[in-house]
This record gives structure tokens, C-alpha cells and sequence, in this order.
């Protein structure tokens, strides 16, 4: 695929809670952008489907999906966004939530996106991480979330897998972002970023 036929791309980089896919809703409200969260995507998988199936056969046993899956997954809900006219090439920009999170990610998606910039969300209190985590996981019902020593697990897996990931990416493409700030704080650092990188006259 030519650099022209890729996705005009932003990833969003950070550890679990650090807000991206909150902000990631939110500016993916606006008509030129499209927030791509994969968690959302692996959830909306027609169960019956041959990639749901085979996507089933990694999550009930509690395994990792494999990336060459998590990226073909990725590719066939951006192809469903394309021909229900939900998604255009030429118009829209790309918010990544969750993708890529390995190397082999990285070199797997580089075949469908063009990421021209990447925000990372810095939280630099672990116990402010922590307890917003647990807050999250009883909101949303998952008590097992909320198990300090599952957050402190999950923050190790992101640190060894999904940290490395910037080193794929000129320093001079990575913004960071201040996720210890209140939410609006957070939205108005970003917007300033995503101004520059997204075009707006499309």
C-alpha cells in the first residue's frame, strides 16, 4: 500500500488510566476525526463471524490475541467504517487507542497508517493512577479491576510491551501530555497538538 493510501493518523500513548481514551472520545466527536479504540473494536466482533470465532479462541483461554490478528481485526472494522461512508480517506484523521501496542504492531500497521504524531499521556503520581483505575474498574462493574495488585500487573505488562513503542517514533513526532491534570486541562493541551498535526479544511 503507497504512502497515499494510508490513513492520516495520531496515535495515543499511555498507560492504563492516564485518560487517552477519554480524551480519545471526546475529540473523536468532531466530523474530521475518528477515534479507533481496539478494545472497542474487539468488543463489537460479530461473535459468529469467522474473525470473531477466531479472535474467541485467544480470549476465553485468557490468552493474548497475536498482533497478526489484532491488526487484521483492526484493518476488516476500518473496512466496514469505509463502506458504510462512515470513514474517508481523504477527509479524516485517525485517533489510535490501543494500537499498536508491540513492535510488531508497529511494523504491521505501518502497511495502513501514516502516523504523523504521537501523543503520549505522562502520569507521573502512580498512587493518583491507581486509585482512578479502581474508580474506573467499580463504575464499569469490574471489581477484579479494581484489585490493586491486577493495576499494578497491568502497569507492568504497558511498561515492558507497550513503553518501548515510542522508540519506534522520531522524538521530534512524540508530544507529551500532561494526564495528572483535571480532564479540561488535559483536552485543552491536547487540542493545541492535534491543531497543528490534523488538518482542518478538509
Amino acid at each position: 500500500m503507497s504512502r497515499q493510501d494510508r490513513f492520516r493518523a495520531v496515535l495515543f500513548l499511555g498507560g492504563p488510566g492516564s485518560g487517552k481514551g477519554t480524551q480519545g472520545a471526546v475529540v473523536g466527536g468532531f466530523e474530521h476525526i475518528c477515534h479507533l479504540a481496539m478494545g472497542d473494536i474487539f468488543r463489537s466482533l460479530d461473535k459468529r463471524s469467522d474473525i470473531g470465532q477466531e479472535f474467541l479462541s485467544y480470549s476465553t483461554k485468557g490468552l493474548l490475541v497475536p498482533d497478526e490478528l489484532t491488526v487484521r481485526v483492526w484493518r476488516a472494522h476500518v473496512d466496514g467504517l469505509v463502506v458504510r461512508g462512515a470513514l474517508d480517506l481523504e477527509r479524516h484523521t485517525l485517533i489510535l487507542d490501543g494500537i499498536p501496542r508491540t513492535m510488531d504492531q508497529v511494523e504491521l500497521m505501518a502497511e495502513h497508517v501514516n502516523i504523523v504524531r504521537i501523543m503520549h499521556f505522562v502520569i507521573r503520581n502512580q498512587n493518583v493512577l491507581i486509585e482512578r483505575l479502581k474508580g474506573r474498574a467499580l463504575k464499569g462493574n469490574r471489581p477484579d479491576d479494581a484489585n490493586e495488585d491486577v493495576i499494578r500487573e497491568r502497569m507492568r505488562v504497558y511498561d515492558e510491551s507497550t513503553a518501548p513503542v515510542l522508540d519506534a517514533y522520531d522524538p521530534s513526532d512524540i508530544a507529551r501530555i500532561n494526564a495528572d491534570q483535571p480532564p479540561l486541562s488535559v483536552l485543552s493541551d491536547l487540542s493545541k497538538c492535534l491543531n497543528e498535526c490534523i488538518p482542518t479544511n478538509l
